[in-house]
């Protein structure tokens, strides 16, 4: 079977894992480590932990771009960032420049729909057909992708 799979390594905290490191643990891919999961599974994409957490930030997120070229030297398929919603752009694109493929906004795409679809229902008070409000909401979503896309430099390149 040649299908794709991304697996996740390390540790991508957040609101299911007690935030962006547990203590006493190392929040960190290993790069040895990173390099025999991917040999053993043959992952053809690999999320890697290296800062970077699931949900929202509580302050300002930092990538350990140094883990970043280490896995990168070890390893030649695609790598993921997990956790990228509130992630600076300019930290986003340095990961990029280091071998992230890949980036998931999941939160921050969450919020700005559900923001716009709650705006619509409070100003439509008596709708009930659920594709009218989700027209903002998709709407918000494209102009973030969008502008996410111009800061990293992807607009265009389909």
């Amino acid at each position: 079977i040649n299908l794709p799979v991304e697996a996740e390594l390390g540790k991508v905290g957040g609101k299911e894992d007690d935030g962006p490191a547990v203590e006493g643990e190392n929040p960190y891919t290993d790069p040895d480590q990173a390099e025999e999961f991917v040999a053993r599974t043959n992952c053809t994409s690999l999320a890697v932990g290296v800062g970077t957490a699931h949900g929202v930030y509580h302050g300002t997120p930092h990538i350990e771009q140094g883990v970043l070229k280490a896995i990168r030297q070890r390893l030649d398929i695609p790598l993921v960032l997990h956790g990228t919603s509130g992630v600076p752009d300019d930290q986003v694109a340095e990961a990029i420049q280091n071998g992230i493929c890949k980036v998931n906004y999941a939160t921050e795409l969450r919020q700005v729909f559900t923001a716009a679809f709650m705006k619509y229902m409070s100003e439509n008070p008596g709708n009930f057909d659920p594709k009218k409000p989700s027209v903002p909401g998709m709407e918000a979503i494209t102009q973030i992708v969008a502008s996410h896309m111009d800061n990293l430099g992807s607009s265009h390149k389909a």
